[in-house]
């Protein structure tokens, strides 16, 4: 929903401007599904806003739901027929919704489908921001209830090699005028751009941010992400630091579990002495999760919980994740567009 193209269409036609303060309610705040359902709208209106302005920028194809977490992923198609994967979770009070910012992924990190689909293309901001409108109409047809509380980057594609349209689409997305949903309720999500960490303290300061690290061994991560090869670990800890910094805010470190490939002893033992080599490293906290290794399948809980307490038993923050809607390929690392 391109909602400035809404605005100049009512100026356009000479409509006053309480007009889009009525479109804004519909939207924004009854969660309409089609514009036939925004009954506060002259029917007029209702009709040509149907005829050129659709609500939302691509097809939803498909969406399924877990059976044993409150989990639903969407399959939706772009205007150019490429698809993309989306979901609405639910790990605690309120509805948080994953989304993507790029078609495939160029990262190519070893434990994860979207790598391996390869890079099409950018998302738009619309296409961004669309897919958090798309879950807030879901829930209020679905009679869900709560509000969408949250907003993670971290579905298909790297969000910092779409810089400006995510800045935009987080920007759109806690404006009073669309969502509102508060700058520190966004994540965003990166394999390890270190370039852009500077950037995104000056442009989204208030935004959480995650980083994907899974290894803290040099070589070892490579192998895991070839990111790694152009922004090593060292390169990770400057721009971490000046990140820190600039923003005052908490970082969080996300360490997929693999059992006897980032899991051992010496493992725990790296990870806690590159934290330690970090200025303020206090406001850094470890995020870990059982790695999906395929439909069902993850890393033992054990595993996690004894990487867990090697952590914690060398003075490191660290939260154990829960993974949510594995059996629909729904969880960290599972997004690949296709139908299941």
């Amino acid at each position: 929903m391109n909602f400035e193209n809404v605005k100049q269409y009512i100026k356009e036609a000479g409509l006053p401007n309480f007009r889009i303060k009525q479109v804004q309610e519909a939207l924004f705040k009854k969660g309409i599904s089609s514009w036939d359902e925004a009954t506060n709208l002259p029917a007029d209106l209702r009709e040509n806003l149907k005829e050129n302005t659709p609500l939302l920028c691509f097809k939803v194809s498909q969406i399924i739901c877990s059976k044993k977490d409150k989990v639903a992923k969407a399959l939706l198609t772009l205007h150019d027929g490429l698809q993309i994967e989306t979901v609405l979770l639910k790990p605690q009070d309120s509805w948080s919704v994953c989304i993507s910012s790029q078609v495939g992924c160029a990262m190519h990190c070893s434990f994860c489908s979207t790598g391996k689909m390869g890079f099409k293309r950018d998302l738009t901001q619309e296409e961004i921001t669309d897919q958090v409108l798309m879950w807030y109409q879901y829930i209020h047809k679905e009679k869900l209830g709560e509000r969408i509380g949250s907003v993670v980057f971290m579905g298909m594609g790297e969000p910092l090699l779409n810089y400006l349209n995510v800045v935009r689409a987080a920007r759109e997305l806690s404006s009073a005028d669309f969502l509102n949903i508060g700058a520190r309720h966004i994540s965003i999500s990166t394999s390890g751009i270190a370039d852009k960490l500077h950037k995104l303290a000056v442009d989204l300061p208030q935004a959480n941010l995650a980083l994907s690290l899974h290894n803290a061994d040099n070589d070892e991560r490579s192998k895991l992400m070839p990111v790694n090869r152009k922004f090593d670990l060292e390169d990770l800890k400057k721009a971490l630091e000046e990140y820190i910094a600039m923003t005052g805010r908490q970082v969080f470190l996300e360490y997929a579990v693999i059992e006897n490939v980032n899991s051992r002893p010496e493992h725990i033992r790296k990870l806690a002495d590159w934290i330690y080599s970090i200025k303020d490293n206090y406001l850094l906290h470890v995020n870990l999760i059982a790695c999906n290794l395929g439909r069902g399948e993850k890393t033992e809980d054990r595993v996690v919980k004894e990487f867990a307490a090697g952590l914690k038993a060398m003075g490191i923050g660290v939260t154990i994740r829960k993974s949510m809607g594995n059996d629909i390929l729904a969880a960290c690392g599972q997004l690949a567009s296709q139908k299941r």
